[in-house]
């Protein structure tokens, strides 16, 4: 199973999202591995990256997710559900 795949069977418990949660939870991962230690890092890196990243994945966005929507999946976040998809990695 792809990171992705994985990614993409995460509950998502919020009520109206903008953005799928597994786009923020990839974006979330590649920062992190990338060095990222904060928020702002994170929207930093997302910032940087816009561009190739929306073609790469063929996004149907015009933009990527900005700091406070990162923060706030990251908090709703079910981490059972992140961790219990049924398989691993």
């Amino acid at each position: 199973m792809s990171l992705i795949e994985h990614l993409k069977q995460v509950r998502d418990y919020r009520t109206q999202p903008r953005y799928e949660l597994w786009v923020i939870l990839l974006l979330i991962v590649m920062g992190v591995l990338s060095g990222c230690t904060s928020y702002r890092a994170l929207e930093e890196f997302v910032g940087r990256h816009q561009a190739a990243l929306l073609e790469l994945l063929e996004l149907p966005y015009n933009r990527l997710p900005s700091y406070s929507i990162l923060r706030k999946a990251i908090e709703r976040l079910s981490y059972e559900s992140l961790l219990s998809t049924g398989q691993k990695l």
